[in-house]
């Protein structure tokens, strides 16, 4: 199995749902006060999005504990 690859999508996907997280603690959600159905949506794609990196952080972790990493 060829793990860099594997590897660098896992980490990538990860960055990429913690950036967006921090987009929607620091300008999403109070780009949207204005408008509580937009504001509902950055609240449930942030519960989402921090669901996941759990998710990606515990599956990584798994591949460090394997020694695959």
């Amino acid at each position: 199995m060829s793990t860099s690859n594997l590897h660098h999508n896992l980490v990538q996907q990860l960055s990429e749902l913690m950036d967006s997280v921090w987009r929607y603690e620091h300008f999403y959600k109070n780009d949207a006060e204005g408008c509580e159905k937009c504001r509902a949506l950055w609240e449930e794609l942030h519960k989402r999005h921090e669901e996941d990196i759990k998710m990606l952080r515990d599956h990584l972790a798994d591949h460090v504990k394997a020694g695959d990493w």
